[in-house]
């Protein structure tokens, strides 16, 4: 038995320890018998208990002034999809309604704290969609015994306000309410544990406010009343580093929720080129002098093919349909002054798929029965709301008709902050996400999400066909939106890719409608940004105004594209040097991976480095002890070391002289550095059966019939080669290079 200072009832202590075996180091929680908690590492404590209490009735039943009245607290074991557990209940008494939580403790680093409504709440809100009705866990904001940092993922986007700083007291950038809610980690200086904090169920009505010198985790303080039966879940998890806790979070909600997180990866648009007509574009609200965009589109298919940029499908953002009230959807079909043959037309002339942006809905909607249509609406002030699932397989499923194969729902923030029904509602938000993904699940289609809240990104591991999000702003020629490696790491975590946009292939592209100073002057870094991101990649170029070699270090001649396995985001130092001031890297460092059985290659981005940082062997990815072979891609090409005495350079830099490093791990003196022309040398689409033998080494290459592939090959003595290979018409083909460093290519 182990007693702390504060309980109020401090005869029962339950104690719990889960060993972190990667970092060495415990994680223990420790609950009172008033049901406050503590949670600890390595015996210090990173988070006490605040308040805990529920608004029902009008009236706020809390522990900090006794009028929330626990009754009792009964302890069970069990196993859910999260592992071994032990749980512990409390009920309690908010004036004659009976409220419960729970604290279930897993034997591998996570706690989940729930929330339990036995029957129907009324008059539950604060009428403050900021805030929370309900609180639990609440943690108080404190001066830690060790330093300790955090990262707030925050804003729209994917996430993309992240907010770092110092855990202490007067920690202020916590995000909160309707656009700041979403995961928190709390992380040491060492870098040795971390703890994230976020939602673990309805997350489209789960908030976190500060409060009182508390953050207090619970339902939207906005909603009128709950249902019976209704629940709430947070999740706490524990584990080594920034990215491989948020890694460790996402792998629990993604197993409870059955989705896998590479997933993604078998969606048509993610894994090849496409064309962007997205803001930013050179075609978003312009088409070519004289012409539609029907002929426009066909021009840009026409010119792609000339040059030999392979194309697969077409983005169409928000000019192609017709908008009423606030310039809402009025209809989601094709205007015939954009399209007079139809989007169908479109598709059958180009053989382009496309990925068609939606917005949020007029109040003149005519698909609404207020409206003379056939469909259930909310008609809010000024904006509406489908409510019927069989409207979302109506409009789909016509448009997959027309060659749609990604709907991408934009303006998901208006459409939840501007529909009060979607704050006032404990299930509706929830209900409105759900039936528009499981409509897509049903025809086919995938889905992006696109200014999302975090809300709606967390939502997505409920929802498979949701594929990919924006992790960044709206592209503009010459903006800073490139800066995705912070939101990546949220995708990652939740299996979605992070989409960074559109971005022009050359500096100037004349008669632009953005005016004649507009200008791209980091076209290579955009390209590299998107090819590293594992999201969309696609150019938005006028006809003509194309850079076809820089495009193509995406992918293969067919469009295919080459990507890491994992996304690019920046690594665990960078958010020292924001939390602490020093002992990190000062600017953007991303790391992302190529897997496969028994190899392992990285890649490093660094732009906008303010100061020098070395990379150790660990910090890359590999084990202690292994022997690493590095490339640059940007400005050299000239391979080196790099090992334990010889960690990875990152030197100042800015967007221009960006750096990008492949770094191949040494197997018996032989290193895969891959294809020289690709921003992703050695990508998963393009190599399989790595041999490695002390005679010579072998790979399968895969592409399409009559490309030629250049493969580096690091041999054991040291030297270099760069054999070739032409695809034959089955479309693989094996490269085979002994340690004379003679190659030959056989069929399979």
């Amino acid at each position: 038995v182990q007693f702390y200072p504060g309980s109020k009832m401090a005869s029962r202590i339950l104690v719990v320890c889960a060993l972190l075996a990667a970092a060495h180091a415990s994680f223990d929680v420790q609950i009172g018998s008033d049901f406050s908690y503590k949670l600890l590492v390595n015996g210090d404590t990173w988070l006490q208990s605040g308040p805990t209490f529920v608004t029902v009735g009008g009236h706020r039943y809390s522990t900090a002034d006794g009028s929330l009245r626990l009754v009792n607290v009964t302890d069970h074991t069990g196993i859910d999809s999260s592992g071994s557990f032990t749980a512990h209940d409390a009920t309690w008494y908010a004036g004659s309604q009976i409220w419960k939580t729970t604290i279930r403790v897993y034997t591998d680093g996570k706690v989940v704290f729930g929330q339990h409504f036995p029957g129907d709440f009324a008059g539950t809100s604060v009428t403050n969609s900021e805030k929370v009705l309900s609180s639990f866990p609440s943690f108080q904001l404190q001066n830690p015994s060790i330093p300790l940092g955090y990262l707030s993922f925050q804003g729209d986007m994917c996430g993309s306000g992240a907010h770092t700083g110092k855990w202490d007291a007067q920690s202020g950038g916590i995000g909160q309410g309707k656009t700041g809610t979403g995961p928190l980690v709390i992380f040491s200086q060492s870098l040795n544990t971390s703890l994230v904090i976020g939602a673990f169920s309805n997350f489209m009505i789960f908030n976190q406010a500060v409060e009182d010198g508390s953050l207090s985790l619970g339902v939207m303080g906005s909603v009128e009343s709950i249902p019976a039966d209704f629940g709430i879940e947070t999740l706490v998890q524990a584990a080594p580093g920034i990215h491989t806790a948020m890694l460790a979070w996402g792998d629990t909600l993604l197993h409870k929720y059955g989705k896998m997180r590479y997933e993604y990866k078998r969606d048509f648009a993610l894994t090849h080129l496409g064309y962007s007509t997205d803001n930013g574009a050179y075609y978003y609200y312009q088409t070519e002098p004289g012409l539609n965009y029907e002929d426009t589109m066909i021009g840009v298919k026409k010119y792609a093919d000339s040059v030999g940029i392979p194309y697969t499908y077409v983005l169409l953002d928000s000019w192609w349909y017709y908008k009423g009230t606030d310039a809402g959807v009025s209809i989601w079909d094709a205007r015939p002054d954009i399209f007079p043959n139809g989007l169908e037309y479109l598709y059958n002339v180009t053989n382009w798929p496309t990925q068609l942006h939606n917005r949020y809905w007029a109040t003149n909607t005519t698909y609404a029965m207020q409206n003379g249509g056939k469909w259930d609406f909310i008609i809010d002030a000024d904006i509406a709301l489908p409510t019927q699932p069989e409207f979302w397989d109506m409009l789909l499923g016509d448009k997959r008709l027309t060659g749609m194969i990604m709907y991408e729902q934009d303006w998901l923030d208006q459409q939840f902050d501007r529909t009060s029904q979607l704050q006032t509602s404990a299930t509706l938000a929830r209900n409105w996400m759900m039936q528009m993904g499981e409509a897509a699940a049903r025809l086919g289609v995938t889905m992006q999400e696109c200014m999302s809240h975090v809300r709606h990104i967390l939502q997505s591991v409920e929802l498979p066909a949701i594929t990919n999000a924006r992790a960044s702003g709206d592209y503009h020629p010459g903006n800073g939106q490139w800066n995705l490696g912070t939101s990546s790491m949220l995708a990652h975590a939740v299996g979605i890719a992070p989409s960074k946009d559109n971005y022009w292939s050359t500096p100037e592209q004349s008669g632009t409608h953005y005016g004649p100073d507009t200008r791209e002057p980091w076209s290579r870094m955009q390209s590299a940004v998107s090819s590293l991101s594992t999201g969309p990649v696609a150019p938005s170029d006028k006809i003509g105004g194309s850079n076809p070699s820089l495009i193509n270090m995406a992918c293969m001649i067919d469009g295919t594209l080459l990507q890491p396995t994992t996304p690019a985001v920046a690594i665990d130092a960078h958010f020292v040097q924001l939390a602490f001031g020093s002992g990190g890297a000062a600017g953007e460092i991303w790391l992302a991976h190529s897997f496969f059985p028994d190899y392992h290659v990285a890649y490093v981005i660094a732009i906008d480095v303010t100061a020098p940082y070395k990379m150790s062997v660990e910090e890359l990815g590999f084990p202690s002890g292994t022997t690493l072979l590095a490339a640059e891609a940007n400005k050299t090409n000239s391979p080196f070391d790099v090992n334990a005495q010889n960690p990875l350079p990152i030197n100042v830099c800015g967007k221009e002289d960006f750096q990008l490093y492949t770094v191949s791990a040494v197997v018996g003196g032989w290193a895969l550095l891959g294809e020289p022309s690709k921003w992703a040398r050695v990508s998963e689409a393009r190599f399989s059966g790595l041999v490695f033998d002390s005679d010579y080494f072998s790979v399968i290459i895969r592409g399409v019939p009559q490309e030629t592939v250049s493969v580096g090959v690091q041999l054991p003595s040291g030297d270099h080669t760069v054999p070739s290979c032409t695809i034959p018409a089955d479309g693989s083909i094996r490269l085979v290079v002994n340690t004379a460093g003679q190659a030959h290519c056989d069929p399979l």
